[in-house]
């Protein structure tokens, strides 16, 4: 039983070795991808300027020592000497700020939006890339039969050669052809880790991910639950400029300032001490508010423009990713029911009669060459169906993980 267990471990250990982390992990750490995490810092920054834009200000203490005689400084000279304390503080008329803290409050909505957006981005790149390692594993695979195959028929064509029935120049080329799958499939697996390192940017995990953990039938499946982030955040920034329109239209009317004062007096004159009272406001004639009120309006109608492009861009792509799927998935039908058995079984009878040397070398690599070329035709259709499969779930807002 210990032994057992220790083997248990050792092959446990063996497998994390070789793979390092699955898909699931993969997506958590996208997750907390710094990409992600900038935009919701900066939308909490947005959501705090949005209290900061909202306040009227802090009150005004104001302490001034008024109407001191010059040449003496004593305040028991004149009943209008004496020390004034006075308090001010701003009041809006309308709700202006409200509207801009509203206007800062959507910005950090549209920026959460964006940050989940970001998170999709990455996922859906991430897809990319494992798509494209399905299809290098594929393909080396492919090679690798290719090899097995083209080995088999060089010791036949050997044989064929001794007893003279081909010519050394088609032994040449059947070795030809052996060196060209080995040189394709090097090429192949280095393709392969050259993909595989762009992993680094979006996990920085160590080790390998394991592509059987990895849900494949996802991309296939049509989810109810749609949520299209960027439109989320299009619509957010403009419910954003509209708040910002409506603060800017009130900034027309001015604030108000009040202020009350305090003198205390040396009372010379039997009066006591004085009180005051005052309002202030500014006279909107500069430029500033009307120009600030113009951008605002130009803003919103750029928000506005830039929803509707979006939705309609967005209707013409999924359209033409439904056509494009269905392209692919049309070819993939007439490779896997046809034309890939109609050229294996070509390859097989070819193979058989060159071994009785009813066949020449030739038509046998030719027949290779075109099995081998369908085969590698319908991984890369296949990966093109995912892509496009993708691609139009992450448009319509649809989760790209389980």
């Amino acid at each position: 039983m210990k032994t057992i267990l220790i083997l248990g471990a050792l092959l446990g250990s063996a497998m994390q070795v070789a793979y390092g982390y699955s898909f699931n992990d993969a997506i958590k750490r996208i997750e907390s991808h710094e990409a992600v995490g900038a935009l919701k810092a900066k939308s909490a920054a947005f959501t705090e300027q949005g209290s900061s834009a909202s306040s009227w200000g802090d009150p005004m203490v104001k302490l001034a020592a008024k109407n001191f005689p010059k040449d003496s400084l004593e305040s028991d000279q004149s009943p209008m000497t004496g020390i004034e304390i006075g308090l001010s503080q701003k009041v809006a008329l309308t709700n202006k700020y409200g509207n801009l803290k509203d206007s800062f409050e959507k910005l950090g909505e549209a920026t959460r939006h964006s940050s989940e957006n970001k998170k999709n981005e990455l996922i859906k790149s991430f897809w990319e890339v494992i798509t494209n390692l399905n299809q290098l594993k594929e393909e080396i695979k492919i090679n690798e039969e290719n090899i097995v195959w083209i080995d088999k028929i060089l010791k036949v064509s050997k044989k064929l050669y001794t007893n003279g029935k081909i010519s050394q120049q088609g032994l040449l080329d059947l070795k030809i052809r052996k060196s060209e799958l080995d040189a394709a499939l090097s090429s192949k697996e280095y393709e392969y880790k050259e993909n595989e390192s762009r992993l680094g940017y979006l996990l920085g995990l160590e080790g390998q991910l394991d592509l059987s953990t990895v849900p494949w039938k996802l991309s296939a499946t049509d989810s109810r639950v749609k949520k299209d982030f960027k439109e989320l955040a299009l619509n957010a920034n403009l419910d954003s400029k509209k708040f910002l329109l409506s603060a800017q239209k009130k900034g027309f009317v001015p604030d108000l300032t009040f202020s009350m004062g305090y003198t205390k007096r040396s009372n010379i004159d039997n009066k006591g001490d004085f009180v005051s009272a005052s309002v202030a406001f500014p006279i909107p004639t500069s430029s500033t508010k009307y120009a600030a009120h113009s951008e605002a309006v130009h803003k919103k109608t750029m928000a506005t423009k830039e929803l509707k492009n979006y939705q309609r861009k967005k209707e013409s792509q999924v359209e033409g990713l439904n056509f494009g799927i269905n392209r692919v998935k049309k070819e993939l039908e007439i490779l896997n029911n046809k034309t890939i058995k109609f050229s294996e079984n070509s390859r097989d009878i070819t193979a058989k009669s060159y071994r009785y040397g009813r066949a020449s070398y030739v038509e046998l690599l030719q027949s290779e060459l075109k099995h081998q070329k369908l085969l590698i035709k319908r991984s890369m259709l296949k990966s093109q169906l995912t892509k496009k499969q993708i691609e139009k779930k992450f448009i319509l807002g649809e989760k790209l993980y389980e």
